[in-house]
């Protein structure tokens, strides 16, 4: 089910994108050595780069660009894409500018690009700028003086496609689509962007239907929200031969090869249907120019008519944006996923009970998984709870708006134990973290730096983590933090 929503953090979540970009050029610190008619000439002749770019220019004052505060709040009302941000460093030979395209709520870049200047070191490389004084009358203008000046020459110029392109991106996501058939064919606008899979391709920003198209099958439409300079997967499983089997294998990072039965399939995210049940012997590899290093060595399960799926976040960070990483768990009305990650939003009162994800099951490691639970003041109403999933264990942290209770299945049904934090970061929030000890065979769970729990690591199967809130205690929106696994001993 498609729910919009709207940020109260984030103009930019937008329900119509912007189809041309509004940019906001902050002041550049010129050197004390480049006076103000130097400054002038440098930045008319940079503006000439612009010329041929499509985007409209919000003009701020060099006194808000001072104040963070009120910028984020000029930025906002003037509904601005991108910061486009300059700065000049000078040697013997002259000057070189750098601006960089960063996003205007979360700093991200989408590019940069330089270009110089040198000094005019003979008549041949001396450049002339006309400067012209005017007074001006009630009705007419009249020149008073005009001089030449000496000034530098361009040295090197940025390449304006590679401009336009940085430009044209900050209002654009990316999609990737993947699905159970690869003759699937992925429609936006009535324009085809190919057949599956396809990784991310540029999409602009806003409400989107795509079109997912089968032969043999009735087309199906889908809603997304993209977010300019953020990733939007999509996943269709079509209904197969019933006698066969399908597989889905996630890294995070992407890009591990794929082995099955020692040939190369492909590379995560990886997808495939219509295979032979049994066991295959599935190896996950990173290649590089000296050889390949077995990530993974194991068995895959192909079980007729079902999905496989396995995980390896060996390198989890930002796991909340890695949307193929997570399945929704929840009732009719309920959504997890935003423009930004998991957003968790619902069109309509929820009965009791949990709502949330669930993670791809992944593989037993020596790992840390940690998180971050809001700060107090960010949290607001509702509770949120993250469980750490092993054979025949459950064991999790549910955190409200002040306090954190520790709890486990099965169990007769109390709370282990409750805690507040006394000390609280206020740039990361409120820490926990479950790790895993496979030589002494010990799970601990920590608030902050405490150990709250420790016991036993159960063995055998394999793992999985959620995120889960109340239907009578929503969660609106992001539900946590932050949230990554980190497998030890993995580059």
């Amino acid at each position: 089910m498609f729910i919009f929503r709207e940020s109260d953090t984030d103009h930019r979540v937008r329900k119509t994108g912007h189809e041309i970009p509004i940019l906001a050029f902050s002041p550049i610190e010129y050197p004390k050595s480049v006076d103000k008619k130097l400054a002038s000439y440098f930045e008319q002749e940079i503006s000439l780069i612009w010329k041929d770019i499509k985007f409209s220019n919000a003009k701020i004052s060099s006194d808000v660009w001072k104040d963070k505060t009120g910028l984020a709040k000029e930025l906002r009302s003037k509904d601005v894409d991108v910061l486009v941000l300059g700065s000049i460093s000078e040697s013997e030979t002259g000057w070189t500018f750098k601006f960089e395209l960063k996003d205007s709520v979360d700093t991200s870049s989408y590019g940069d690009f330089e270009l110089s200047f040198k000094r005019p070191v003979s008549t041949e490389e001396v450049g002339a700028w006309t400067q012209a004084i005017f007074w001006k009358s009630s009705d007419r203008v009249i020149s008073l003086e005009s001089k030449q000046t000496t000034v530098p020459v361009w040295d090197r110029k940025p390449d304006l496609t590679r401009v336009k392109e940085i430009v044209n991106s900050s209002v654009k996501g990316t999609l990737t689509v993947r699905a159970s058939s690869g003759d699937t064919e992925i429609l936006w606008k009535g324009k085809s962007l190919g057949n599956t899979p396809l990784t991310e391709v540029p999409i602009q920003e806003g409400i989107q239907d795509i079109q997912v198209v089968l032969k043999g099958k009735k087309p199906i439409t889908k809603t997304i929200q993209v977010r300019a300079g953020k990733k939007s997967f999509l996943f269709q499983e079509w209904e197969e031969d019933r006698t066969l089997g399908s597989a889905k294998v996630v890294t995070v990072p992407s890009g591990l090869s794929v082995s099955l039965d020692g040939y190369k399939q492909g590379e995560t995210p990886f997808y495939r249907s219509s295979l032979t049940p049994g066991a295959y012997q599935l190896e996950l590899l990173k290649e590089s120019a000296d050889g390949a290093y077995v990530y993974y060595e194991g068995i895959l399960d192909v079980k007729p008519d079902r999905l496989v799926e396995l995980a390896l976040p060996y390198f989890g960070y930002n796991l909340l944006s890695e949307l193929e990483f997570w399945k929704p768990s929840g009732e009719f009305g309920f959504s997890p996923f935003g423009p930004n990650g998991l957003e968790f939003a619902k069109k309509k009162n929820l009965p009791n009970g949990w709502n949330g994800v669930y993670s791809l099951p992944f593989i037993p490691e020596e790992l840390e998984i940690e998180g971050y639970f809001l700060l107090p003041v960010d949290h607001g109403d509702g509770s949120v709870a993250v469980t750490f999933h092993l054979n025949g264990l459950s064991l999790g942290v549910v955190a409200g708006k002040e306090k954190v209770s520790v709890f486990q299945f099965p169990s007769d049904g109390k709370t282990l134990s409750t805690y507040q934090y006394l000390d609280v970061d206020k740039d990361i929030g409120r820490p926990f973290s479950f790790k895993t000890d496979i030589k002494n065979k010990k799970l601990s769970l920590y608030l902050g730096r405490d150990v709250v729990w420790q016991g036993d690591l159960p063995a055998g199967g394999l793992w999985t983590v959620s995120i889960l809130t109340r239907g009578e205690e929503f969660r609106e929106k992001t539900p946590i933090k932050d949230l990554k696994i980190l497998y030890k001993g993995y580059k």
